[in-house]
């Protein structure tokens, strides 16, 4: 069976193109054989190695829908020529790109595929009309995001599949306990607004001084290139800098290594609001490590919280606070490692990976 994924992705990094690999790998054993739609600028930077396919007009994301569709509809006459040349089993689609292309895919010509909605989107009524198209199956990532949208999963065009972790995070060994501060702290992802990475800044200076004494943050992630990316970094690394924090927050660039970079933590924390379904997150429990996130999007079905995990109110970095300072104060003491890793197993490259395959096959006929 051969997929091919339609992202349009122009960057080797994010959620989405992890997830991809997850699926490739756990499915290459049953005969699937997977190939990535992207644009023509997209380089690979990591392992492993992706089947790709170049569109000269390919998008993943922006923030205008007219973009998209008309990023979409150039990129079409392409695509159809590929898609002749290389007869595809199953097409899935991803990103707000890809999904601009299944739609003009599915009305124009009737073309059957597979759309996973990766984004918790404000404008939510022709993504939920799309869902009873015919021919067009969907996938939420959680039950929370299914309510987001209104649809209801039904076993014949909306289900529900979560990301996956990578399978290697639930195979190495599990952290031992430490009980001298200070906390370690870990976020990991692109330094971007909505990451919303500053509110941990001002939870941890907001913490009295003898508590803010016992907690470091490290912040691993790209920075992308567009000018608000990196503006966001900066206002970052200046309020690193301030009196109340510095030495204790710092900043560490791209990694590759996330699974050394989990290790050396006690905690993972994940600010933004809405965050779909995190990859790091899942990758995070998977590995043991206790989660502080918000209550909000597919954290809610992710973390358990007051046994894997603590959930503060989003946008709220006065809770962020209490809810880390209940930590330091020792009034909270998550499940063992063992056990947080278990709350996650059904969320693993192997696992999804057969989730999807089920689809697949269904969709191939």
């Amino acid at each position: 069976m051969n997929v091919l994924h339609l992202l349009g992705a122009t960057e080797d990094h994010g959620g989405i193109v992890s997830v991809v690999r997850g699926i490739q790998s756990a499915t290459a054993a049953e005969g699937v054989c997977h190939a990535v739609w992207v644009n023509k600028c997209f380089q690979l930077r990591r392992t492993p190695a992706l089947d790709l396919r170049f569109s000269r007009f390919a998008l993943d994301e922006s923030d205008s829908h007219l973009r998209l569709l008309g990023r979409a509809t150039a990129a079409l006459p392409g695509l159809l020529r590929q898609l002749q040349a290389e007869p595809f089993d199953v097409l899935h689609a991803h990103t707000r790109g890809g999904f601009a292309v299944a739609m003009l895919l599915n009305r124009l010509f009737g073309r059957r595929l597979l759309f996973t909605n990766h984004t918790y989107a404000n404008r939510t009524g022709l993504y939920r009309r799309a869902a009873g198209w015919p021919g067009f199956v969907t996938a939420v990532l959680t039950p929370n995001m299914a309510r987001h949208y209104a649809v209801q999963p039904d076993d014949r065009n909306v289900f529900v599949v979560s990301e996956c972790g990578a399978d290697e995070f639930w195979q190495n060994p599990l952290p031992l306990a430490r009980a001298t501060p200070p906390l370690r702290l870990v976020g990991v992802g692109n330094l971007v607004r909505w990451k919303k990475w500053h509110l941990l800044i001002e939870a941890m200076a907001g913490l009295p001084a003898e508590l803010r004494s016992q907690v470091e943050f490290d912040l691993w992630g790209p920075t992308p290139a567009d000018a608000a990316a990196q503006a966001y970094a900066k206002e970052l690394a200046n309020m690193a800098a301030q009196p109340a924090v510095a030495g204790r927050v710092r900043l560490r660039g791209p990694t590759n290594d996330v699974a050394g970079v989990l290790r050396a933590a006690d905690w993972f924390v994940l600010p933004s609001t809405n965050e779909p379904c995190s990859v790091a997150l899942i990758e995070a429990l998977a590995s043991g490590i206790p989660a502080l996130v918000s209550a909000s999007g597919g954290n809610v079905d992710i973390v358990q919280p007051e046994r894997t995990g603590l959930l503060f109110q989003p946008d709220g970095s006065a809770d962020l606070g209490r809810q880390l300072e209940r930590r330091l104060r020792g009034e909270f003491r998550p499940a063992s490692p063992g056990d947080i890793r278990a709350s996650v197993a059904h969320r693993s490259a192997a696992a999804v990976g057969q989730e999807y395959l089920r689809l697949y096959r269904r969709l191939a006929g």
